[in-house]
């Protein structure tokens, strides 16, 4: 007899703690959700940013490149002069490379967590 009401007790509160549980991580669960979902939204606002400064750099070291080309085709510049500029559009490669990368990033992370 008292192996049943021991058994009875055991089954009752295990019966009354596994709900409050369950709740418990269901709320952790969705505030982890919004916060993933905030990052999510962060993200593609930078996304953005980062998407519209890779187009004015594309566009600048193209202005940069056909001005060079014009200018040396005419005979204007020295050799000092094509180092600069060729330095210059080296750096600007670089910085549009390194965008990129940056947005390739960001574009995954929006994947994985969307």
């Amino acid at each position: 007899m008292k192996n049943v009401i021991l058994a009875l007790t055991l089954f009752a509160g295990s019966y009354l703690v596994s709900p409050t549980i369950s709740v418990a991580q269901e709320v952790i669960i969705s505030s982890s959700d919004s916060k993933t979902q905030e990052k999510v939204e962060k993200s593609k606002v930078q996304l953005q940013k980062y998407t519209e400064e890779h187009q004015k750099a594309i566009e600048k070291r193209q202005s940069i490149q056909a001005d060079f080309e014009k200018k040396k085709s005419a005979g204007k510049l020295s050799p000092n002069d094509i180092d600069k500029i060729t330095k210059k559009i080296n750096k600007r490669t670089k910085s549009i490379e390194k965008l990129e990368k940056k947005m390739g990033k960001l574009e995954k992370y929006i994947e994985e967590n969307s």
